[in-house]
């Protein structure tokens, strides 16, 4: 998952890049529609990749309850933070 977000992010990135070019492009009498929708697949791209990170947390977060839960049970230090 990790790697599919950084993906994301880095795809997203790509494309703002393309996006801003667009806008500036826009400035000097480009087409307003090209980079409203190069806008929209950076914006939707990133906000994919914040989801996938947020479940992926999520998941990370249950996996340590479970781990000390287990931890405790066997009597085994998993030390405090």
């Amino acid at each position: 998952m990790t790697r599919v977000t950084i993906a994301l992010t880095i795809g997203g990135l790509l494309i703002l890049f393309v996006a801003y070019a667009k806008g500036v492009s826009v400035i000097h009498g480009g087409d307003v529609v090209s980079h409203m929708y190069w806008a929209t697949a950076a914006l939707t791209l990133v906000a994919l990749a914040n989801f996938i990170a947020v479940a992926h947390l999520a998941r990370s977060e249950r996996m340590i309850r479970e781990l000390r839960a287990l931890c405790e049970k066997n009597g085994i230090d998993y030390g405090e933070d």
